[in-house]
């Protein structure tokens, strides 16, 4: 069963849960605007400021963040500093719908302070629970409500009276806390994948230059040079492996030749890659969009599977990407086929390596503009193991990136539990076991 209740932003009565009862903002938290800016100024004392992006990019304030070092008078620091329990919203933006992005206040300190563009919120402990309004106000009917009563032409703000009218629904405290944990413990999942996610790129990194330059052996383990010294052998380019050869790139690989019109078949219909669909350094397709959506009218270069295609235009980004099936790629990438003898997945290994992204970043600025020509790609010169060892090198990279796909789609579902989480605890949609208790 449910009762009636007229939002404070609508003209029409929705439905609250029994026992959940809706408030404006000010019946539970105090509200105040910062005034605290950027500025070291003689005479103030040194501070920490919480700034808008460590609001905006974080769910909640902690000892992790570096904080911009500022100064504020004594009555700023009195009024401003943070305190566990308190949340910061973002009160202006460029756009409307950035406006009351919520974080949590979990570590606070005497000079840190919020600062300047956002609003502090400090809740009153007896009527609601921190973790619960955080998320109650980033749900999506408070955004709503937030984007409406934005006002402004080309940056928006949102005033105290708005802030402190928001509609807050509360159920009963003991609920509130229930939610709050719930998904505090999502976040808290959401935070450990991302973090491990980040710990396999820089592993695959450190991977990657280590298979390029001492390769793998029979039994599957990276060469020392220290250990096995008998295993290298000098070269023009320093230590390799024994049994290397010294080659250019363009030797092992054949670049495209002529292009084709986007607009025809069958090409408007297969998958035209720009750089901007790549990820820098990891080799990843970001989007798979056909030439005829892109509205492609100019030519484009043909490539198959197996083939790489890198973008030659700003090469310090690194971006290249395998190609699995047949397809387009705009004019600032190249389609770079393989040779016999050379692994797909080892020349990507090669064209995303630390090497070559130097040595395009250097010839590239020769023209004034970040950009590597066939010219240009013929002086590279690298060392190429044997086909055998580049299958094992390709394997190891491939069990690397299987890992990190792996925990990508555990963080992917996480985000949609979080998703569904929300929309439906912080409406009242499904309810907690009546009478749990928190600790």
């Amino acid at each position: 069963m449910c009762s009636e209740a007229l939002p404070m932003d609508s003209p029409s009565p929705v439905e609250l849960p029994v026992g959940w009862r809706e408030v404006p903002l000010r019946a539970v938290a105090d509200t105040k605007f910062s005034n605290v800016d950027k500025l070291t100024k003689s005479g103030e004392q040194a501070v920490r400021l919480c700034n808008y992006v460590d609001v905006y990019n974080n769910d909640y304030i902690t000892e992790a963040i570096e904080f911009m070092e500022a100064t504020a008078s004594q009555p700023e620091i009195d009024r401003f500093h943070l305190q566990v329990g308190d949340v910061i919203i973002t009160k202006d933006s460029e756009t409307p719908y950035d406006i009351g992005t919520p974080a949590r206040v979990d570590y606070a300190t005497d000079d840190l302070v919020c600062g300047y563009h956002l609003a502090l919120l400090r809740p009153d402990q007896d009527a609601v629970d921190s973790d619960y309004l955080s998320k109650q106000i980033g749900h999506s009917r408070l955004a709503g409500y937030f984007a409406r009563m934005a006002n402004g032409l080309t940056r928006y703000g949102l005033s105290v009276g708005a802030i402190s009218s928001a509609p807050v629904w509360l159920p009963p405290l003991n609920e509130q806390r229930q939610i709050g944990r719930a998904l505090r413990e999502i976040d808290t999942a959401i935070e450990q994948a991302e973090a491990l996610i980040a710990k396999l790129k820089q592993v695959r990194a450190g991977l990657l230059h280590d298979l390029l330059i001492r390769g793998i052996n029979d039994n599957g383990e990276i060469r020392d040079p220290i250990a096995h010294p008998e295993q290298f052998q000098n070269s023009p380019l320093g230590l390799i492996p024994c049994g290397w050869t010294i080659e250019t790139l363009v030797s092992r690989i054949a670049l495209p030749q002529g292009q084709v019109d986007p607009r025809l078949a069958p090409y408007c219909d297969w998958i035209l890659v720009a750089p901007d669909h790549v990820e820098s350094v990891t080799g990843r397709l970001l989007a798979s969009v056909t030439a005829a959506e892109q509205g492609a009218i100019s030519g484009k270069y043909v490539f198959g599977p197996g083939d790489v295609i890198y973008s030659k235009i700003r090469p310090y980004l690194r971006k290249a990407v395998l190609a699995s099936g047949e397809g387009l790629c705009s004019a600032d990438m190249y389609p770079l086929r393989p040779n016999d003898g050379v692994h797909p997945r080892f020349l990507l290994a090669v064209i995303l390596g630390e090497p070559f992204s130097r040595f395009a970043s250097a010839v590239s600025m020769r023209s004034g503009f970040p950009k590597i020509n066939r010219e240009e790609l013929a002086e590279f010169v690298t060392s190429w193991p044997p086909f055998d060892e580049q299958q094992r090198i390709a394997s190891a990279i491939e069990l690397c990136d299987r890992e990190q796909d792996a925990i990508e789609n555990e963080l992917t579902k996480l985000h949609l539990l979080k998703s569904g989480l929300m929309a439906d605890l912080l409406s009242g949609r499904v309810r907690v076991p009546a009478g749990l208790e928190v600790a």
